[in-house]
Formats: structure tokens, sequence, C-alpha cells
């Protein structure tokens, strides 16, 4: 592990803050030496898994790892607040780096966000642009190894997009960053100023959109969203993804239907909780509609997915959030943490 701590790459002012819920263990003995070479200090949130996680965690750098046990499971929003509280609590902490339990960062990955953060805070001399809230990476799917697309602002209207490619002659190490509309949670690197100005997640959404809220929260709020090409990670979406051979070809990322719940409650939550433009608003309707008239006709389990999409909309439109109780129509609610938006 000595050789990991004087890794070139490791960033000593970040602490990433990884969410763990059921993971799998050999996924897991691969996570810490990948996370430990480009970080200062790793928070795991364990979300009252069934096997101890306690137990995946590497011999050797213990100073740098610290756990986290909830006795149930908060939610990703909760244990990702509950983490990055404590990672604030850090002196040494200037960034903190959130991260899913299936995330492989890349090598380098963590230094180029950090880059493109504090290039962001110097800019040319004459110009002022917006501050940052974020910088994220470029994504790849470990099952197909295709890059993610993004969202951006097209005319006013969100719209799919990838970024281009570099440039040739373009020297290897330089940090090249683009404003996009939102970024998953997930290799999301935030400067603690952000975080102390903006808080952090909604506890009440649990699952589902909670990202999602947090950028159009900040966009709202005046801040820019940066991903970085060159940073990249392997994440996983979905429990599977099937390709759509008659639109082109494009992804569909299958969930359990209890998901379907949480997708639909939480649009309407946070159509309700934050400030957007229309066409945003007539976007998440739209997907919506989209994910309901696919899933309903070519899903598995449609009745199971239709009773959850009709309970998320009516609990959506009653305000009601918290974790759905298996089997029933109730929620039991999410105690707020120190960095729950007011």
């Amino acid at each position: 592990m000595a050789s990991i701590a004087a890794d070139q790459d490791c960033c000593d002012d970040v602490c990433a803050v990884v969410v763990t819920y059921n993971p799998d263990p050999d996924s897991m003995r691969a996570l810490w030496p990948a996370w430990l070479a480009q970080v200062g200090r790793v928070i795991v949130v364990d979300n009252a898994s069934r096997a101890g996680v306690g137990l995946w965690l590497p011999a050797g750098g213990a100073d740098r790892i610290e756990l986290l046990r909830n006795d149930h499971n908060q939610g990703i929003a909760a244990a990702q607040n509950k983490g990055a509280a404590r990672a604030m609590a850090w002196g040494a902490c200037r960034f903190v780096l959130f991260a899913d339990q299936d995330s492989l960062p890349a090598p380098q990955m963590v230094r180029r966000l950090r880059d493109a953060l504090l290039q962001a805070d110097r800019p040319p001399a004459g110009r002022q642009p917006a501050p940052v809230a974020a910088a994220g990476p470029h994504s790849v799917d470990q099952r197909t190894g295709e890059a993610s697309m993004l969202i951006v602002d097209r005319w006013g209207w969100p719209a799919r997009w990838l970024p281009p490619q570099r440039p040739p002659g373009a020297p290897p190490d330089a940090v090249r960053s683009y404003d996009v509309s939102f970024l998953i949670a997930s290799g999301c690197l935030v400067p603690v100023p952000v975080l102390r100005a903006l808080k952090g997640m909604r506890s009440n959404y649990f699952i589902d959109h909670v990202d999602t809220e947090w950028c159009l929260r900040a966009r709202a709020a005046g801040y820019r969203l940066l991903v970085v090409p060159e940073a990249r990670l392997q994440h996983r979406l979905g429990d599977s993804v099937r390709r759509l051979p008659l639109a082109g070809g494009r992804k569909v990322f299958y969930h359990a239907p209890l998901r379907d719940y949480y997708m639909f409650r939480n649009t309407l939550l946070m159509l309700r909780d934050v400030r957007m433009p229309i066409a945003w608003r007539l976007h998440f309707v739209i997907r919506l509609l989209q994910f309901a008239g696919y899933f309903l006709t070519l899903g598995d389990r449609r009745r199971e997915r239709l009773a959850h999409m009709w309970l998320g909309i009516r609990h959506g439109l009653q305000r009601v959030s918290g974790r759905l109780v298996a089997g029933t129509r109730l929620c039991d609610p999410v105690g707020a943490t120190e960095l729950d938006p007011a």
C-alpha cells in the first residue's frame, strides 16, 4: 500500500465519498487501490449491506479509509450527504468526489478534474465567466465500452451531445472542458465552498434524480457544470442495457420496476422543487411519457411497472417522499442531514 500512497496521480486535498449497498465483493477489492492512488482520503458510507463491507476494505491504507455504517438503507442522497459532511470536517479537504460502488476511475481522472476546476478559477484576463459547481468525467459503460451521451442546452432546449475528438497534435496532458447541462453524481468533483453554498442532495428523494436536481439547482443559482473528456470513468447505468435497432441503436437502460416509482415520483417533486425554464419542464414530462410508452409495451413485468408508475405519479402530486416500504403504498421518511438544502 505504500506504493499507492506515493502514487504521482494522488490529489491529497481530494476526499472521495463512496456509497455502498450490497456490493459485489470482487468489484470492491478492485475499487480501493484505484481510488487510493488518486485521492488523499476515502469515506465509505454503507447503507446496511447484508455482508459487512469492512471485510472487503484493504488491509493497508487504513489511515486513509473511513467506514461509516448506516443501520438501515437511507438511500443514495442521505448517504452522499453524510459522507460529504464527514469529508468537509477533514481539514485538508478542498474537493469532495462522489462515487458509486461500481465506478472505476481511469488513471489521472481525479487530477484532470481538479485541474479543470483550478483552471476555471483562473479565467483569461478580461473574462469573468460564471463560477463552476462541479467537474465530471466522461463515463464509459463497462458492458459496452461506449462513452455515454451528455446533455447540453441547444437554443434553450436539452440536446444529446458528445465532446469532439482531441485535436491532432494536442499535448497529451492538456485539459479540455466543456459546459454541460447536468452530470451524473458518480465521478463528480465538487469544491468544498460550493457544497457550503449550495448544500448537498435532497435526502427525501432517496434515489433517482438526486444528481439531476442538484445540477439544476446549481445552474439556477448561476453556476456552470463542466465535463472533462480526458477524465474517464468506467460506470454502469441500470441493471442491464438493450439497444433499439429502429432508433439508430440507441441504448435503453433497464432497472427493476421499483425504480419506476422513484423515477416518476421524483420527476414530479423536482418540477416543484427547482426553478427551470419551460423547455426543461417539457423535456422531463416528455421523458416520462416516452419511458412509460416503452416499458409498458416492450418492457418486462409490465403490470408491476404500471402499478409503480401510477403510485409514483400519485405520490409526486401529493408531495409524498422518502423510502417506499416494500409491499405497501407507504413511505418511510428519510431524515434530513446537515447538508440538505432548506
